[in-house]
């Protein structure tokens, strides 16, 4: 079987998820089974309880593991075809199994959670270089209403080079003149500091009061 070890980065595997998808708990690993390309390969995925997943396809005909779908450079036509099949069903258990886990703080958590919920957005990571730091937009307009980002408390004048997670927020002027003390709330990170703020989501600033913040540069959004 072979191990797909960026499959799972940043990830976080929903165990029930996996059931329901319909994975079956055989001797503290699951496994699952299915068919490519009307019945010409059997996939077998499995994956252990410390996160690590393995696949493996069989061809039907010679029983025998089919490999050359994994061999980058040398796919063509018909290996091309495996790969298509193989990668969606991953893709698939990816999306329908597995939670981001880019994020850690749980007032992070929890901010994710209440934008999804409420305005049923998802964070878009835009920056290759920068797989830590998402947007989230408002759909009706495409323009962004939160940035969630990982940086050092440096960045923001603070005597500590902690790593931490922040949100910048969009406000009106006369808003973010009253907000910024340098304690709670700070002139925004990498963004217009006229109009947006940036805060800790490390608990100086109670995650209700952020979540009317959120609103308020939701409808700002427009």
């Amino acid at each position: 079987m072979k191990e797909l070890k960026d499959f799972i980065k940043n990830k976080k595997i929903d165990f029930k998820k996996l059931e329901e998808f319909g994975f079956e708990l055989i001797d503290n690993s699951y496994y699952y089974h299915t068919f490519l390309l009307k019945n010409q390969f059997k996939m077998s995925v499995k994956i252990n309880l410390d996160n690590s997943i393995f696949t493996e396809i069989i061809d039907i005909e010679t029983n025998e593991p089919y490999v050359l779908h994994l061999l980058e450079m040398r796919r063509s036509g018909y290996s091309e075809k495996v790969y298509k099949a193989y990668s969606e069903v991953l893709e698939k258990i990816q999306k329908e199994c597995f939670e981001d886990e880019r994020f850690k703080a749980n007032y992070t958590k929890e901010i994710i959670e209440y934008v999804k919920n409420k305005y049923g957005d998802e964070l878009e990571f835009l920056w290759e270089k920068s797989p830590k730091n998402a947007v989230v937009r408002r759909k009706s307009t495409k323009k962004w209403y939160a940035a969630i980002l990982t940086i050092s408390k440096r960045k923001l004048n603070l005597d500590s080079d902690e790593i931490i997670e922040v949100i910048n927020l969009h406000n009106i002027v006369e808003e973010i003149k009253k907000l910024i003390d340098n304690k709670k709330y700070f002139p925004a990170y990498h963004m217009n500091k006229k109009y947006w703020c940036t805060i800790c989501l490390d608990g100086t600033v109670e995650v209700k009061e952020i979540y009317k913040l959120i609103d308020i540069s939701y409808e700002l959004a427009k």
